[in-house]
């Protein structure tokens, strides 16, 4: 046990990220009576953490800092800060030290599949060590990579790679992932190549060919991250993987979904159902007014698991970017559907899917055209409000895509596809906040009490974790940073600020091309 969580401990070192909250993760192994050493635990076993608290610390993040961003939710209570782009200390190391931290431990675990001969588990790992990865990257930019987690080579102070090269490696990663599953069966249904503990996979309970769905999927959502780079060749990719779907499945429905189905019986619970409805909600964060606005100019019927009216029928939102916001009366999220043990959280869905393939058709990084982009958006939207209500008629959705006057009919453009998909990823990490750097889109309106130069965050700072313990590295990044960027903001250089712009996003091109409005 000792040699396992020493290898762990060194691994988080080497990725710049602290190990005091990291010894939970690997408690169950305490548990039965033995001492597996590094090199002797099944790499299934891993699961079960990595899928439990990696989807729950999600969650959180959606909750508290994304959904304040990205104006689903404004917070009333005296604490509220995110909307106002104030952030703290803990806000730029906590999701540091927590994703690399689950990044280690997915690095760990493909070096276990290796060791036990398990092609699945290590492609299974390397989509999740990608999940974690990517998150790093979406969040702060340019992070360690090539070097982290390469303790056994002796590398404690790993450089900081450019998300030019992250990314790419990331997406070639998951095609070598995709390459590696096993997915054959026997004569009675059973995978050749089966997972050893399947049940400690929350996500596919050990189906193989779930997990390979997931991968492609992972990776053509990767490739539209870049979708501002064409230099990148993330198009290609996508041509790759959508014209061979025999070879590079993907979702297709949302029974796909990489949906984590807590029980609700301890460890396997959402810890948002801990919560009473006053602090999720009710006194804090409460539906925003362009979040409501959206749901009611459009007749959603997603509104009606999202959103809990207050008081009388008035159904009205909180405005954003506004000191002591007025929340009086203001409709809230309804905790009976998000804030319970058996809340289920998502890694990805086959809506986002759906959408990412809409916006390709329509910029021509694939196929198909207009036509295909319809039907995409469409499979979307129809996806997405399945998710939530399964039972939903088709006439239903059919009303809401076509009905006279719908405002959720496709019309061509891109600015409906994101705003679709804004609505559709709500609760669902941080691709909103993503999709707004990429592209612009929604158009959000942004409050007069805001803070950073009244410029929505365009990352976060790096976690006082790196800056103490990989210091050189820091500084020459933060050095590359103001080469980059040298102004980026009245004034303000280009550095470790949340005015800095991420590679691939709409604001990078703008500063590159001498735009500063």
């Amino acid at each position: 046990m000792k040699k396992l969580l020493s290898y762990t401990a060194a691994l988080l070192l080497a990725a710049g990220t602290s190990f005091s909250s990291c010894t939970g993760n690997f408690e169950e192994y305490n548990t039965n009576g033995e001492s597996p050493e590094y090199g002797n635990v099944d790499p299934s076993t891993l699961l079960e953490q990595l899928i439990s608290t990696g989807a729950y610390y999600i969650y959180e993040r959606s909750w508290r800092v994304n959904n304040e961003l990205m104006q689903y939710t404004v917070d009333c209570s005296a604490s509220g800060r995110h909307q106002l782009y104030v952030f703290q200390a803990a806000d730029f190391g906590t999701p540091w030290d927590r994703f690399q931290r689950y990044a280690a431990n997915a690095h760990h675990m493909i070096a276990l599949g290796r060791n036990y001969d398990d092609p699945n588990a290590q492609a299974i790992a390397m989509t999740l060590k990608a999940v974690f990865v990517s998150l790093v990257a979406d969040l702060y930019g340019d992070i360690p990579y090539r070097e982290a987690y390469r303790i056994e080579d002796d590398i404690t102070q790993p450089a900081i790679d450019p998300q030019s090269e992250v990314y790419p490696a990331l997406i070639e990663m998951l095609l070598t992932a995709n390459d590696l599953y096993r997915t054959a069966t026997d004569s009675n249904g059973n995978y050749t190549y089966p997972l050893t503990v399947p049940g400690k996979d929350l996500l596919y309970g050990g189906d193989i060919a779930a997990w390979q769905k997931l991968t492609n999927s992972l990776c053509l959502r990767l490739c539209m991250r870049l979708s501002n780079r064409p230099e990148a060749g993330t198009a290609a990719v996508m041509q790759q993987i959508v014209g061979n779907p025999v070879k590079y499945p993907v979702f297709t429905s949302y029974a796909d979904d990489a949906k984590v189905n807590y029980t609700g019986v301890s460890p396997f619970r959402n810890l948002f159902g801990d919560m009473t409805d006053t602090s999720f909600t009710t006194a804090s964060h409460k539906c925003s007014a362009f979040f409501i606005d959206q749901l009611t100019s459009t007749s959603d019927p997603r509104m009606a698991q999202w959103v809990r009216i207050v008081g009388s029928d008035d159904v009205h939102g909180v405005v954003s970017g506004v000191v002591e916001p007025d929340g009086t009366g203001a409709s809230v999220m309804n905790p009976a559907v998000l804030k319970q043990y058996t809340t289920p959280v998502w890694f990805m869905t086959s809506s986002e899917l759906f959408f990412i393939l809409s916006e390709a058709a329509h910029t021509g990084m694939i196929p198909g055209g207009e036509a295909a982009a319809e039907a995409y958006y469409e499979q979307a939207v129809t996806n997405s409000i399945r998710q939530w209500n399964p039972s939903i008629s088709d006439a239903n959705i059919d009303r809401f895509l076509h009905g006279t006057g719908s405002k959720a009919a496709y019309d061509g453009t891109l600015e409906r596809i994101i705003q679709q998909k804004w609505v559709s990823v709500f609760m669902q990490g941080f691709e909103a906040w993503c999709d707004y750097r990429r592209t612009g889109y929604p158009q959000l309106p942004i409050g007069p009490d805001v803070q950073n130069e009244g410029v929505l965050p365009t990352r976060l700072g790096y976690g006082q974790m790196l800056i103490s313990t990989n210091g050189d590295n820091y500084r020459k990044q933060v050095a590359r940073m103001k080469a980059a960027y040298p102004v980026v903001g009245r004034g303000t250089a280009g550095g470790d600020n949340m005015l800095t712009p991420v590679w691939w996003s709409k604001r990078a091109l703008e500063l590159e091309n001498g735009a500063m409005n």
